[in-house]
């Protein structure tokens, strides 16, 4: 089988997704191939036995108005709910709020001492020239108590990365630097304010984080998506595409969702050995995802948080989320449920057949399983990649692969198209991007 098009979609996550539905606007001749069997990519949600998690945790929020009014109007109106975040950090045996660096008031009086002594001491420093590496940049920023106490050890957990073979770029908004007032009253009050770009988020009603694809999804003619269709090999002198099945698809030029890695390696012996080389010098870790559901006692509070940080080597996790606090949707009646996040690389290996008991003792260690709750659901996710590494060659390689890729007429975006830690705003503003550069 021959088919024709004017533009090839590659993945239907929500860039993908984003492409098609502002494409669609200018032109129908195109189609989205998404290898597997439903669309959303990272943005999925899986439901075992009553109990739904997404794929790690996810929440909606942005500073662009445009954004907003596509998901809140048009995506998911009547379908989504504006909440307060309730975040935390567990370390020296206690919880604190979240952002750490501005919550210190709860910590034992020595950590606080060498949390504030160190960014005084960081901030008199003033050292000249641009940090180094994402490591020297934290000692900068935060000082040496900080950094030691939450920030290094967290970000290591997080990244499964040498932090000093990492760059800083990526950060700007995502890390609230703290002003020193702010850290003085963080230490001596219980937080008044809430801190950070994701202090009011949204999150769908119902469905999980997949309702917002699904809502995507229902804005695209149904015959220009196709699912289980993976691409086995892109023909770039003859402007073709073969899928696994056998189809071939003729086309004119390709938006690709897909990881620059895979994008390149699709191209076979067409692709310039420099090219190929660049794109194996990308770096990504893993996450896993370990998924527990189980019932609630008459005492138990059922989801009083959000999220919480786990810094330290205590635990398996650096990272539990409590999906039943995003929606009640997720959870079933009289039942809580939390998801772990353990981060993989070269860097950090983990046995992976153990993650779950491992993460059960953790959970239980740490006080949020208790020997009379009954768990009724045990699950693991691999996301793979996961976190893209900024490593200190990324931006000039991820440049020249996607410059190259765009004089073969492949426009390579989205999360992991253009190999960038975006949020799920990015990835549709990405996707926009891409279909309106087409005309």
């Amino acid at each position: 089988m021959l088919a024709e098009t004017s533009t090839v979609i590659l993945g239907a996550g929500l860039c993908g997704l984003s492409a098609a539905y502002h494409l669609q606007k200018t032109d129908s001749r195109f189609i989205v191939l998404e290898r597997e069997a439903r669309v959303g990519g990272l943005a999925r949600t899986e439901t075992y036995g009553g109990f739904s998690f997404d794929h790690s945790i996810h929440i909606l929020y942005t500073h662009d108005l445009y954004v907003s009014d596509l998901i809140c109007k048009q995506l998911l109106v009547g379908n989504i709910v504006k909440q307060i975040r309730r975040s935390h950090c567990y370390s020296a045996g206690v919880i604190t709020e979240y952002p750490y660096q501005l919550n210190n008031f709860g910590l034992p009086p020595e950590i606080i001492v060498e949390n504030l002594l160190g960014l005084l001491e960081a901030r008199a420093a003033a050292p000249s020239g641009a940090p180094l590496h994402f490591e020297e940049w934290i000692q900068r920023t935060f000082g040496r108590g900080i950094a030691k106490n939450f920030m290094i050890p967290y970000n290591r957990r997080q990244w499964a990365w040498d932090l000093q073979d990492m760059n800083y770029d990526w950060i700007a908004d995502r890390v609230p630097t703290p002003e020193i007032r702010d850290v003085l009253l963080g230490a001596l009050r219980p937080p008044a304010n809430k801190h950070g770009p994701n202090s009011e988020f949204w999150y769908p009603r119902e469905g999980g984080i997949e309702a917002l694809a699904q809502a995507l999804e229902r804005k695209i003619a149904p015959d220009r998506i196709w699912l289980q269709a993976a691409v086995a090999a892109i023909d770039l002198p003859h402007c073709e595409l073969r899928l696994s099945d056998g189809c071939r698809i003729r086309y004119e030029r390709i938006i690709s969702t897909l990881p620059l890695p895979a994008i390149v390696r699709l191209l076979g012996s067409a692709a310039p050995r420099e090219i190929c080389a660049r794109a194996t010098e990308l770096k990504h870790n893993v996450v896993h995802t370990v998924n527990v559901g189980f019932e609630l006692t008459g005492s138990d509070n059922p989801q009083p948080m959000h999220w919480v940080y786990y810094p330290e080597e205590t635990t398996i996790f650096h990272r539990l989320s409590f999906p039943g606090a995003f929606s009640p949707w997720m959870v079933p009646k009289n039942c809580g449920s939390v998801q772990a996040e353990i981060s993989e690389s070269i860097y950090r290996p983990c046995d992976r057949a153990a993650l779950i008991q491992l993460t059960l003792d953790d959970l239980s260690r740490v006080g949020i399983l208790h020997n009379d709750q009954r768990v009724k659901v045990t699950a693991a996710v691999t996301l793979n990649p996961a976190y893209v590494i900024y490593d200190l060659r990324h931006r000039e390689n991820t440049r020249i692969i996607r410059d190259y890729l765009r004089e073969e007429h492949i426009d390579s975006r989205g999360r992991f198209g253009e190999w960038e830690y975006f949020n799920m705003d990015h990835a549709i503003l990405s996707g926009k991007a891409a279909a309106e550069a087409l005309f």
